[in-house]
């Protein structure tokens, strides 16, 4: 068969699904050098192939000599601790990609590449220290955000994630199942008081804990001297709906219960109550008079408003409705004193917010989708996959900026930032830490018949522990692709 020919697919039957199976370059060197070797009989080598079997994606080939039978055995993939290791190795990449294995199962399946069951996966990762040195990575990783958070002058904590407020990396964190702790309600709550201690006790200098509005976590941060801080957003998402029984309502209760001067009051009172918090200067005093100040803002005193509001500048015409009865004006104050802003203002007055955090958040659902149960220790092993991803790749330079419009809100001009692209060493520090501690007690074992893989002597050769070498490639090839070769092997063209 010539080599023109060997690429181009005919569409005969016997091809149409033909399998396909995973070949290191360093087996694939081995096995063009061992055809063009002699065997017994000294007579020119003209191998055959008398048996193909799989192992999950790695190839286990025999070839025989025609002439004297005698017969060597080949596989596509070295073995690492008595496993092929090009089967390990797409168990990690399938992995660190953040896909499931039933994902992962499907595509393999239907790619014609093999497949390692449930059974190898879970051996991979207890029985060869997979989760393990995922753990301790990820801990490395958190070392490294600790460093650098002690060369900078701010500290925060946000959740049950530990997130440095200037540097947005993860320093800490803890989860706990619901074996281990029953009640939802207050899981954050214990997450807190384990993460806390375990991230002050690295040398970091915590002042101040900002939070959604647990008010157990108040308590507990106040007790260890650091100062609390809410989230805004969630200090305000409700403004509106606690405003709603006081600006709409029925025709009979107008003007009684709910009056028409503050029907257009709801949603920009949460406005004013942003601005409050930012421009209060810290002062709790301050924001619960500016809070105040937003009803006279309506009736038309703008003695007390910044001097930087349009409502300063000369020909302002208001676009809200003006206050003048004394009972709308009455309920809304009152309604402005029960704003969790207001009654927690020694909590908003540094107008925190987990942003950083929820991002994080969003990122975690490509490793762990809320559909989907995982086992306490996946679990944990996905969440050390997540923070490393998130400490490598949070506030990546942006290459350029975008703006877009969205169609629901066409007076509403963003900017988009287009990032550069992920980079992804944790990968690699992973895979390299896993073959190192599996080749310090590397050993061959039997297998069983039934088992996804089975590793013989004479199957493969021992990893060397060549990780970091640069032409240490897989590739994806099929049964049918050895033939082309073999021959131009034997012709000694390669």
């Amino acid at each position: 068969m010539m080599l023109d020919s060997a690429g181009i697919y005919t569409g005969d039957e016997d091809a149409s699904d033909q399998d396909l199976f995973v070949v290191e370059r360093k087996t694939f060197k081995s096995l063009c050098s061992g055809l063009v070797q002699q065997c017994g009989c000294l007579s020119n080598p003209s191998w055959t192939i008398a048996s193909f079997i799989k192992k999950g994606h790695v190839a286990r080939v025999q070839f025989v000599c025609p002439h004297c039978k005698q017969s060597r055995v080949w596989a596509s993939s070295r073995v690492l601790s008595g496993h092929y290791l090009a089967n390990q190795k797409l168990v990690h990449a399938f992995t660190c990609a953040g896909m499931l294995p039933r994902q992962y199962m499907n595509f393999a399946l239907f790619a014609g590449m093999g497949v390692v069951k449930h059974k190898y996966i879970s051996s991979v990762y207890l029985n060869q220290l997979y989760q393990q040195v995922v753990t301790d990575v990820a801990e490395e990783s958190m070392k490294a955000a600790v460093e650098r958070v002690k060369e900078s002058p701010h500290h925060a904590k946000s959740g049950e994630r530990i997130v440095h407020f200037s540097t947005h990396r993860i320093v800490g964190i803890s989860t706990l199942s619901r074996q281990q702790h029953r009640v939802a309600q207050t899981r954050e709550v214990a997450c807190t008081k384990i993460v806390l201690p375990q991230v002050i006790a690295r040398g970091l200098n915590i002042t101040e804990v900002a939070h959604d509005y647990q008010a157990t976590i108040k308590l507990y941060v106040r007790q260890l001297g650091m100062v609390n801080s809410y989230d805004t957003w969630h200090g305000t998402k409700n403004v509106a709906k606690q405003l709603r029984h006081i600006c709409a309502g029925t025709v009979r209760t107008r003007d009684r219960t709910w009056f028409t001067e503050l029907s257009d009051k709801a949603r920009c009172t949460k406005v004013h109550l942003y601005w409050c918090m930012r421009n209060c200067g810290g002062n709790p005093v301050r924001l619960r008079a500016m809070i105040m100040n937003i009803s006279k803002h309506f009736q038309g005193d703008h003695q007390s408003c910044s001097s930087e509001s349009p409502c300063q500048q000369p020909g302002y015409v208001p676009k809200r409705k003006p206050l003048t009865m004394p009972a709308a004006i009455s309920a809304y104050e009152a309604a402005l004193r029960k704003t969790l802003i207001y009654k927690n203002a020694d909590s908003c007055h540094l107008c925190r917010d987990t942003y950083w955090v929820e991002s994080f958040n969003h990122q975690l659902l490509t490793y762990l989708p809320k559909r989907i149960h995982f086992h306490t220790k996946t679990f944990e092993m996905r969440m050390n996959l997540a923070v490393m991803d998130w400490n490598e790749n949070c506030q990546r330079m942006a290459t350029s900026h975008h703006e877009y419009t969205d169609v629901r809100r066409p007076d509403h001009h963003s900017t988009y930032n287009v990032l550069v692209k992920k980079t992804y060493r944790f990968v690699n520090n992973i895979w390299s830490m896993y073959v190192l501690r599996n080749i310090t007690s590397q050993q061959i074992l039997q297998d069983d018949e039934d088992d996804d893989e089975m590793v013989l002597p004479d199957d493969a050769a021992m990893y060397d522990g060549d990780y970091v070498d640069s032409e240490d490639d897989d590739y994806v090839c099929s049964e049918d692709d050895l033939e082309p070769w073999l021959q131009l092997a034997l012709d000694g063209l390669v």
